[in-house]
């Protein structure tokens, strides 16, 4: 027992001397990169001015190979900073050494197509020569050599964008697409991005415009025209009009994008989907010279979504509150349309009217006369202003002297059970006694 015990005090003393080890145990603080050599230093003084940074990467300096930190330092492949390693470890981790693009690169390098600027530099000048002369078939594989060649550059940068110029001036709008949106993908803030969005912009706008001359369906393949996606060329429009606003939701073309997104649902009877767009670009660019007509069209696109008395309202509030806007902000804008919009203000009350009237109707019905006469009162107070308020009001005349609940169907039955039975049990009177108070 005595043993047990002193077995026992001796693990806990371990324990305790174990935990405060632990915490008095100074961890080791992370070496950083030594500081830059002398040569190093002077190095970056010279050559600072020629250095571009790249995002993920680091600097680069034309003429040299590899990234370099912000004080000259030479960094190791992949170390760059919001780098793939730098996520997840100092070496990657299991996930860089299983992806398939690392593995893509150590196969690509073990062929000898690994990373060479000579080679990329080289025929990237040889397709800059041809892209001068006009010759855009030949000169778009010689960039897209070098981009494969020399990646993570300013080099590739240039390249991928001069490919996809090629593929658009050969007609090949699919494909030049893809590699517009590669380059804004890897460089967000590309130098060619004003450029990029317009070319964008352009394609999208002529795949809307061949869907509405010679519609296809969806799954309908095109084999025969270079000009037109594989499938889906109106699905393809709308994505790319997405992508010119969400890419550059600043620039010129983002508010332009959302109006021909709008319009173009609103010319297909897409009432919801145009309404939602017109109402982005009332919210999100109220300086945008189409606001106006996200108006005007907006509130016509409220209406064709309404379907009806018998479902939601929230439309038809929506619009009111649209004309309301209208009036106020654009009364020189609107000139003569300014009198339909009063009139469709107008019958939008008439429709409000007409919902609590199918209301009303409903219980009148029913011969809830009560309730009836309620929603007619509302009516002919709310709406008084439309000619629903005059009838309800002889509605209500009508259904004055009538009972406000109907006549219980199971009244013979109610008959049938004393009234005692209904209210509950009741105490029998106690005889009086002489003084008049009751007795017991």
């Amino acid at each position: 027992m005595h043993l047990r015990a002193r077995f026992h005090g001796l693990w806990l003393a371990c324990a305790i001397l174990g935990v405060a080890g632990c915490t008095l145990t100074p961890k080791p603080q992370p070496v950083g990169p030594p500081p830059p050599t002398p040569e190093q230093r002077a190095w970056w003084e010279a050559n600072r001015s020629r250095a571009h940074y790249v995002h993920g990467n680091g600097y680069y300096v034309e003429g040299t190979s590899g990234f370099f930190d912000d004080q000259g330092r030479p960094l190791p492949p992949g170390s760059g900073p919001g780098s793939l390693a730098e996520a997840e470890g100092e070496d990657g981790g299991f996930l860089k050494a299983i992806s398939p693009s690392n593995n893509w690169k150590k196969f690509k390098a073990a062929i000898g197509k690994g990373p060479n600027e000579q080679i990329a530099r080289a025929a990237f000048d040889q397709g800059e020569i041809l892209f001068r002369q006009g010759n855009y078939t030949d000169a778009r594989p010689k960039y897209e050599l070098a981009y494969d060649r020399w990646p993570d550059s300013p080099l590739e940068e240039e390249a991928l964008f001069k490919a996809a110029e090629c593929l658009f001036f050969c007609n090949y709008y699919s494909a030049a697409d893809d590699t517009y949106g590669t380059l804004l993908k890897k460089y967000t803030s590309t130098t060619h991005l004003d450029q990029v969005i317009e070319r964008r912009f352009s394609i999208a706008r002529y795949w809307e415009q061949c869907d509405t001359v010679h519609h296809h369906m969806t799954l309908t393949p095109n084999f025969t025209d270079r000009t037109r996606p594989k499938f889906d060329t109106y699905g393809h429009a709308l994505r790319v009009y997405d992508r010119v606003r969400l890419d550059d939701p600043t620039g010129p073309w983002a508010d332009v994008s959302i109006m021909a997104t709008a319009n173009s649902h609103f010319t297909h009877g897409h009432w919801t989907d145009a309404d939602y767009y017109y109402g982005l670009l009332r919210t999100e660019y109220p300086k945008s010279r189409y606001q106006y007509y996200a108006h005007l069209l907006g509130l016509q696109a409220k209406l064709k979504k309404y379907q009806g008395p018998d479902y939601e309202g929230k439309p038809l509030d929506e619009a009111e509150e649209l004309i309301s806007q209208l009036l106020t902000q654009f009364p020189h804008e609107l000139g003569n349309e300014r009198e339909k919009v009063i009139l469709v203000k107008a019958d939008i009350r008439r429709q409000k009217a007409m919902r609590e009237w199918n209301i009303a109707q409903f219980y009148e019905n029913g011969k809830y006369y009560g309730a009836a006469k309620i929603y007619y009162a509302s009516i002919a107070k709310t709406y008084a202003d439309t000619p629903v308020a005059k009838e309800a009001l002889a509605k209500i005349d009508q259904i004055k002297d009538l009972p406000p609940v109907p006549a219980s169907k199971l009244k013979w039955l109610e008959e049938l059970f004393p009234e005692s039975k209904k209210n509950g049990p009741t105490i029998a009177s106690l005889p009086s006694g002489p003084s008049g108070n009751a007795t017991r």
